[in-house]
């Protein structure tokens, strides 16, 4: 192979990457997209819920999709206007501070 081939296939391997990792293909925090689930979650969710719904011993919640979908549900809920990389970050968010799945 020439030189020019062999740059062209990096670029074709790197660009891949890149829209694979924003596709969703990779588990890329939030925080890297702008989104900050904690402020999101404090001006939002503060209104219905305190702390202790995350953590207390009967919580329904006991999966990473079970988080989202409940997430999903009290926006839609709520009609508040969050685009989905907000909600994943909520999500994320409420996962690394409470759940730890």
């Amino acid at each position: 192979m020439n030189r020019i081939t062999i740059t062209f296939i990096s670029a074709l391997v790197l660009s891949s990457a890149c829209l694979f990792a924003f596709a969703g293909g990779v588990n890329v925090p939030p925080e890297a997209h702008g989104r900050d689930g904690g402020k999101l979650h404090e001006q939002h969710c503060f209104k219905c819920h305190t702390d202790s719904v995350y953590t207390r011993e009967n919580r329904f919640v006991k999966s990473l999709d079970a988080l989202s979908k409940q997430v999903k549900r009290c926006k839609n809920n709520v009609g508040v206007p969050w685009f989905d990389e907000d909600t994943n970050a909520v999500v994320h968010f409420l996962n690394e501070k409470y759940y730890k799945f």
